[in-house]
Formats: structure tokens, C-alpha cells, sequence
């Protein structure tokens, strides 16, 4: 089954609990399926901004019958210690999520980390192209324009794989086209992708002239 929905909020639209199932999160969609399967009850999901987090975790809430940690990584020791132990005792599930990993969380309780590492750990990795695709098509299918296929197909194989660059290519293409009061065309998705490169290469030109690199 082919999920669509956007993991990512753009011009203030609200995250929903349906999502976009590739190869880029199939296995992480699967592992929220099966909390039951979890040591000790609690999941770790971890991926950059926009990776579809909050709507994951929505979705395995609604299913689950669990908690979730949203922002784990500012929770306080003995809180996070507590909830681990709550789960772990009565059995229910709790999904803990964060943009960094748990390494990064300064995690100072050395029985919190012991109980961290027992975890079911979850990573989100970079977008795929049908990902991108898929995103760039909801984006716009919201905002009630059209996207032709060729742009979309053009973007999904050029453009960098990461999620806050499809929210930057959106804007991008949104921007132009009410500005020319056209649907999106290969020609629009073109432009927009080569203002991203000249963003790109501007930034590369500051840090060599900052660093002295020739």
C-alpha cells in the first residue's frame, strides 16, 4: 500500500498521521507496526527535520494504544528514566523521538544510557527519489496546483536528497509560479533548481574565501 501525505509542514500546514511509504522508511513504517516486538517496550526514532517524524509517531500512537516523547533529547534524565521503566513494566509501549541521536542527547545517568542502549533504535535516513517525488506532488496537490510530471521526474533525479531542500525547492517553484501565474512546468522546476546551485555555490565561494581555500 502506497501511503501518500507530507512529512514535512510547509506555510503552516499541520502534520497529519498518513505518510509516504518507500524504500526510505519501509523499515522503520514496519518496525512501528510491530512495537510488540520491542525490547523492553520503547522505540527510538531518529531522523533529520521534515523526515515525516511527527506523523509517524501520530500514526503509531493512534495504533499502538501507547505514549510518545516528542524532542526526547530535552527530556530530563529521570524523567526519560521513568517513563522507560513505566513501559517496561506494565507493557506498553513508549516511542521516544528526536532529531539527534542518543549520543548526542548528553545523557548524564549511567542507568538511563544502559537502558537507552536496550532500546529498539529506528534511523531515518535521507530521502529516496520516489520520497522526493512523492512530497513535491502532495506539496502542491495542498496548495491546489498542478505539477507537471516532467518537473517532478526532473527534480527527484537532480536535486540534493534531503528533506529541507524539497521544502526549498517547493517554496522556490510556489514563489515563480504565482509570479508568473502559471502551473508548475519543467521550465519553472528548472529555474528553481538553478537558483538552489547558485545558492549553493555562493555559500561554497563565502567558506573558501573565509578559509583562504583556493
Amino acid at each position: 500500500m502506497n501511503q501518500i501525505a507530507l512529512p514535512f509542514d510547509i506555510d503552516g500546514e499541520a502534520e497529519d498521521s498518513d505518510y509516504i511509504i518507500t524504500e526510505a522508511n519501509k523499515w522503520v513504517h514496519e518496525q512501528l507496526q510491530n512495537w510488540q516486538l520491542w525490547p523492553h517496550y520503547t522505540g527510538i526514532l531518529v531522523g533529520p527535520e521534515g523526515a515525516g517524524k511527527t506523523a509517524m509517531a501520530a500514526q503509531f500512537l493512534a495504533h499502538s494504544g501507547g505514549s510518545i516523547e516528542d524532542d526526547a533529547a530535552q527530556c530530563a534524565d529521570d524523567a526519560l528514566f521513568h517513563r522507560w521503566n513505566i513501559a517496561n513494566e506494565e507493557k506498553t509501549p513508549l516511542l521516544l523521538v528526536s532529531r539527534q541521536p542518543v549520543a548526542e542527547w548528553g545523557i548524564k545517568l549511567p542507568d538511563l544510557k544502559s537502558r537507552l542502549a536496550a532500546s529498539h533504535m529506528m534511523e531515518l535516513g535521507a530521502p529516496d527519489q520516489p520520497m522526493i517525488e512523492g512530497l513535491l506532488q502532495k506539496y502542491f496537490v495542498r496548495r491546489g496546483m498542478s505539477i507537471s510530471e516532467d518537473a517532478i521526474r526532473f527534480l527527484g533525479k537532480r536535486m540534493e536528497r534531503s528533506y529541507p531542500n524539497i521544502q526549498l525547492l517547493a517554496r522556490n517553484m510556489d514563489q515563480l509560479a504565482s509570479a508568473r501565474k502559471k502551473p508548475i512546468t519543467l521550465a519553472i522546476a528548472r529555474s528553481a533548481w538553478m537558483q538552489l546551485q547558485d545558492i549553493d555555490d555562493n555559500v561554497s565561494t563565502e567558506a573558501d574565501d573565509m578559509t583562504g581555500a583556493k
